[in-house]
């Protein structure tokens, strides 16, 4: 027999009802408890701050070691041998046209090479980087070394700077170690009577009970 397109079945009635019935038992909970539940704390701000303090810190850290194994180029031109590349179309581009304008260019701007294009810039650089590997002067940072701003012994001089740039520019390993003292020191609690997630955090004085 077809069932008439607006009458609820069984299934649906007995879902209303029990839906309701949670809700209902919920609210007079709230109300029996003088009102609405007590709200679970968020985070303690300072953890986030000491959080945020140690991950630029390590950033700096990151930034040293970066300076001392990569010999960076003053530009992208570099590394595509600009010099090299004018020079080229100086002389060879130039016979297409009036002749060889290289004397002409170099006034405007440094030219290298007599029309050869040999850039080895891109290859020298990868090679630095593979060969070097942990370079002896990029040392290894202890959290100890970050939160006290004392660079580990050994560091080269780009390494150095790096690191003193950090400090200097933006008080990088001050602010952790700051961010550090100001977190809540820990304390020892005792979790033997505890059976559930929510007696834990009782006793560690997140929230507050009864538990359920």
């Amino acid at each position: 027999m077809m069932r008439h397109i607006f009458r609820p079945s069984g299934k649906f009635f007995v879902s209303f009802v029990s839906a309701l019935c949670v809700a209902l038992l919920g609210a007079t909970a709230a109300m029996a408890g003088g009102g609405s539940p007590a709200m679970i704390q968020g985070c303690d701000p300072a953890v986030w701050a000491a959080m945020t303090a140690k991950a630029e810190a390590q950033v700096a850290y990151d930034r040293a070691i970066t300076a001392e194994l990569i010999n960076k180029p003053d530009s992208v031109l570099t590394m595509t041998c600009f010099s090299e590349a004018a020079g080229d179309s100086a002389k060879n581009g130039g016979a297409i046209f009036s002749g060889d304008f290289t004397t002409q260019l170099k006034t405007v701007m440094t030219v290298t090479g007599t029309g050869a294009y040999n850039c080895t810039q891109i290859g020298t650089l990868e090679n630095q980087i593979l060969t070097s590997g942990i370079d002896t002067k990029a040392p290894y940072a202890t959290f100890n070394d970050l939160i006290t701003n004392a660079p580990p012994a050994g560091g080269g001089t780009d390494f150095d700077n790096s690191w003193t740039a950090s400090q200097t520019s933006a008080s990088v390993f001050s602010k952790l170690k700051t961010a550090m003292t100001n977190l809540k020191q820990p304390t020892s609690y005792n979790f033997t009577a505890d059976n559930s997630s929510c007696q834990v955090l009782v006793t560690a004085g997140i929230v507050t009970g009864p538990c359920p």
